[in-house]
């Protein structure tokens, strides 16, 4: 595997997955009980958009680049995931790992699986004592299920370079549901091909016998080997969370167009 997150993060793809993962975790936070956070292809924590990787693509300009600059007349919730944002530092994107233990309280549990030896290294220093890295496969972390807190999101966000990655992902969600079914889990994937994503989600929704709540955007301006578009899927979502993210996603994908062909849908699919 020689997919690095340094060329692509705070894209289009990161700040739609970010905002959906901090609204779900501000829902959890709303009640006292303490949840686990399961990070299952974790990454390195945090990146510099001014590194070589990152100016090499220029990916960020029109992902957080684009929100940025559209801050002042952003929806709450956006501002609110905006704020976590700049929080990372002047001229850093944050990765799924530091967003979460910037969302933890002190009883909460951040679980961190990598199974890159530097990567790994690099996510243990960002998040210090707070969280535990493991470094193993990460579609080999249902092991760690269930963690402490019988409450918990778990987030599959793999780099979709395998040619089965697809089936790899189904699969691990169904031994998830069949260790920690009653816990949020949450997939970003990205969506070269519609048809057998839209199965791979129908699979899901079957290993937990339950709908699962899917948040897809395509920006529109579709390129030779340029992922274009992506979704963010949902089992047990906090209650409401599609009706609060409703306007605040429709008016994302609207920044986040580049081209008339853009589109997003939110939908419910049933097993």
């Amino acid at each position: 595997m020689h997919y690095r997150h340094a060329y692509h993060a705070g894209n289009f793809a990161d700040v739609w997955k970010h905002c959906v993962l901090h609204a779900t975790l501000t829902a959890m936070n709303r009640k006292a009980r303490p949840w686990s956070y399961v990070d299952t292809h974790a990454g390195a924590g945090r990146y510099a958009l001014n590194s070589a990787a990152a100016d090499s693509t220029g990916e960020w300009r029109d992902g957080i680049g684009r929100l940025r600059a559209a801050a002042d007349r952003a929806p709450e919730a956006v501002r609110a995931f905006l704020q976590v944002v700049d929080a990372a530092g002047d001229g850093c994107y944050p990765g799924s790992p530091w967003l979460a233990m910037q969302m933890a309280r002190p009883d909460d549990q951040l679980l961190l699986v990598e199974s890159q030896a530097p990567i790994a290294d690099a996510l243990a220093d960002c998040c210090g004592a707070r969280a535990t890295v493991q470094r193993r496969d990460g579609y080999r972390a249902d092991a760690l299920l269930p963690p402490r807190h019988a409450r918990g999101l778990v987030l599959v966000d793999p780099p979709f370079e395998r040619p089965d990655e697809f089936r790899a992902v189904a699969d691990l969600l169904g031994r998830c549901a069949d260790r920690y079914r009653h816990a949020v889990h949450m997939l970003w994937y990205a969506r070269k091909n519609a048809v057998e994503a839209d199965r791979m989600l129908r699979r899901v929704a079957r290993a937990f016998d339950r709908p699962l709540w899917h948040a897809m955007v395509d920006h529109g301006a579709a390129g030779a080997g340029r992922m274009h578009a992506c979704g963010v899927a949902l089992v047990n979502p906090p209650y409401g969370l599609d009706t609060q993210l409703a306007e605040p996603l429709a008016w994302m994908a609207g920044i986040l167009a580049r081209d008339p062909r853009a589109t997003h849908r939110l939908e419910w699919m049933e097993p």
